[in-house]
Order: C-alpha cells, then sequence, then structure tokens
C-alpha cells in the first residue's frame, strides 16, 4: 500500500497488532507448560523416583514463568523498535526456551526409564 502524503507519524498498525499476536502466542506456551507441570505432578507422582515428578512439575512451571516473562520483554522491545522505525532487536529467547524445554525432556526420558527398569 503506498503512503498517502497526509499520513499520521505512528507506524502501520498491522505491526503493533502482529506483535500483540505474538505476544500472545508466547503467553499460551507459557500457560501450556504451567498447564504441563499441574499435570505432571497431579497424574505422575511417582516418576522414576520419589523426588522425580516433583522436579519434573517445578522445571515446567519455572519455564513456563519464564517463557511468559520473556515473551513479555520481547514484546516490549519490539513495539519501541516499531515505534522508533528501527529494525526489531535480536533475541535469544527461542533457543533458550528450546534448550530448557529439551532439558526437561531429557529428564524425564531418564526418570522414565528408571522407572520402567524398577519394574
Amino acid at each position: 500500500m503506498p503512503a498517502t502524503p497526509d499520513a499520521p507519524d505512528h507506524p502501520d498498525y498491522r505491526f503493533t497488532l502482529a506483535n500483540e499476536r505474538t505476544l500472545l502466542a508466547w503467553l499460551r506456551t507459557g500457560l501450556a507448560l504451567v498447564a504441563g507441570g499441574v499435570a505432571v505432578a497431579t497424574y505422575a507422582p511417582d516418576l522414576g523416583v520419589r523426588w522425580g515428578s516433583a522436579a519434573v512439575a517445578l522445571g515446567l512451571v519455572l519455564l513456563g514463568l519464564a517463557t511468559a516473562l520473556a515473551g513479555y520483554r520481547r514484546w516490549r522491545a519490539n513495539e519501541e523498535a516499531i515505534g522508533a522505525g528501527r529494525p526489531l532487536p535480536a533475541s535469544g529467547v527461542v533457543p533458550a526456551v528450546a534448550a530448557a524445554l529439551a532439558a526437561v525432556v531429557v529428564v524425564v526420558g531418564v526418570l522414565v526409564g528408571v522407572e520402567v527398569l524398577q519394574r
């Protein structure tokens, strides 16, 4: 769409709305991780070792909290960049969340293996 000569001095609303939808996706992901932690604590009380379920549940809940907070920080930084007409800032949030989730999956795999071997 070509800009009109009397265009307002603010960025295109589509960018702000897309940034907002991205924030909501981060919040949904954080909420899903928290729900997963609650499910592990509720439905898998003895996961391999006595403390296994609690450790996995706590890890998921903390990862959910960190994901929501990181999503908010990223949204805020993007909003400032959009408003100032700068490029969006680089972020290491996605690799960090992926690595943390991979670590939780490895711990769950080890605990499930321990449980299976104890039978």
